[in-house]
């Protein structure tokens, strides 16, 4: 199945598979051999005791042969230069096999040495305190904070001095268009603001043809809360308080922004009927039949599939429009966020300790560094988390990697709290509890509020 970003390798933070583990721990990796329960469980030892290492990364849906031949150079150039240490590493897929095997192995200690978390992932394993805080010797000898973007450090830890997370890659939204169907409306360039975005996707809707100014897929239990989130920090709120303890999903800006993202079908008919029902997927698909006009909060790893697409030739990237529908100028309170900060990273668990701790170190250093990350691009279309990357590098230097970065520059972190995930969810059941009001003719614009209300008590009860 062709994937978006947002579900390529993933749903940040929502997705995250891992094997699951008994008490009696025995791991296979994908990169062979077995890790046993002493070697994984980071005993100490002398510089001469061999070492292997446990790295557990997101099973690649999309390019999974890829991932593979990736993993496999990696791992022997680690070893290659750095004599004793020998990497293993596996997959996972599910977010039940993520939640099990993060418990069990914090419960009985033993498990993967590096876990590879989503950003939205980060602030749970934080609040286990089940994982290493980063020091800043370690953070030196990982090449310094300096070497990456510094919105993705925002979501390695809830300070600066409580980071668990490395960032391995990150993965900015912008909005992607049909170049073709903007020539053939007379559209000079991508809309700034909402209000021209509307318009823009006005002049391209023509349901005769079953062609429509954009798409959306409202039953998809996890992306509604993108286009969300990012609608209503424009508006000045958010969906938890600034120090993460009230959910604020029923503020007046909260319940704007999810109206207005339905207005697109109830008021203004630029997305089609059909769109009630879709997925991420179906989203994917229908732009790439070359009949809609524009795609909200798409990424990098889109490209893959956009090449192999009828539209291979007529897709460009902009950044998202910043300034509400009705607006010239963000509200009091407003950010311009264009995208939330998204993307991977690389987590210990406080099991590991003594030698294997600092071979997890030098594995992270590693594959954070330039020609891994770059690596890491060419294999997957993952961006770079390490600003030096980009530095006379071709691939990296594009109008659309460009726009991308400029994304990332606007990137703003999710509240940083354990109960993010369980409110993604909550969110996502509200939109698609109002699709099918809709798909019934039984839709009151103002229950809009009062699905986000009791949303809202449901989420600060998980924060309580």
């Amino acid at each position: 199945m062709v994937m978006s970003q947002r579900n390529s390798r993933f749903r940040m933070g929502q997705v995250l598979t891992v094997l699951t583990l008994g008490t009696a721990v025995t791991l296979t990796g994908c990169g062979g051999g077995t890790v046993s329960p002493n070697q994984a469980n980071g005993g100490s030892g002398s510089s001469q005791t061999p070492i292997t290492i446990h790295v557990f990364v997101g099973k690649d849906t999309a390019q999974p042969q890829a991932q593979v031949q990736l993993y496999h150079k990696l791992t022997k150039e680690f070893e290659q230069s750095n004599p004793g240490i020998t990497v293993r590493w596996s997959t996972y897929a599910s977010a039940s096999e993520e939640n099990t095997t993060l418990q069990t192995s914090l419960a009985t200690k033993q498990g993967p040495d590096i876990f590879e978390l989503g950003s939205t992932i980060v602030p749970t394993a934080s609040a286990t305190n089940g994982f290493h805080v980063l020091t800043t010797q370690d953070w030196l000898a990982l090449g310094g904070r300096s070497k990456f973007f510094p919105a993705q450090l925002t979501m390695s830890g809830p300070s600066s001095s409580q980071d668990i997370g490395v960032p391995e890659y990150m993965l900015p939204f912008d909005l992607v268009y049909n170049k073709k169907l903007f020539t053939q409306a007379g559209i000079q360039s991508p809309p700034t603001t909402w209000t021209e975005f509307v318009q823009d996707a006005q002049k391209m809707t023509d349901p005769a043809k079953h062609q429509w100014g954009t798409v959306m897929d409202p039953s998809d239990p996890y992306d509604p809360w993108h286009i969300g989130w990012v609608l209503t920090k424009q508006l000045g709120g958010d969906f938890l308080s600034s120090d993460a303890k009230t959910a604020t999903l029923n503020s007046q800006a909260s319940v704007q922004a999810l109206t207005f993202w339905f207005d697109w079908l109830t008021q203004f008919h630029i997305v089609s009927p059909n769109s009630l029902t879709y997925k991420s997927a179906d989203e994917l698909h229908a732009f790439e039949s070359g009949r809609i006009g524009m795609l909200v909060m798409q990424g990098p790893t889109l490209m893959p599939s956009l090449n192999t697409s009828p539209v291979k030739n007529d897709y460009a990237f902009a950044p998202m429009p910043t300034i509400p529908y009705g607006m010239t100028s963000l509200p009091a309170g407003g950010v311009p966020v264009e995208t939330f900060v998204s993307g991977q990273y690389l987590c210990i668990p406080n099991y590991v300790t003594g030698q294997t701790l600092q071979a997890t170190l030098k594995w992270l250093k590693f594959v954070t560094q330039v020609p891994q990350q770059q690596a890491f691009f060419q294999a997957y279309g993952y961006m770079p988390a390490n600003l030096n990357a980009y530095n006379n590098y071709a691939p990296l230097d594009t109008p659309t990697m460009k726009s991308f970065v400029t994304a990332e520059k606007n990137a703003y972190p999710t509240p940083f709290s354990g109960a993010w995930g369980n409110l993604e969810v909550i969110y996502g059941g509200v939109a698609s509890k109002v699709a099918n009001e809709i798909a019934t003719n039984s839709y009151n614009a103002a229950n809009i509020g009062k699905y986000l209300k009791t949303a809202n008590a449901q989420v600060q009860a998980s924060l309580q």
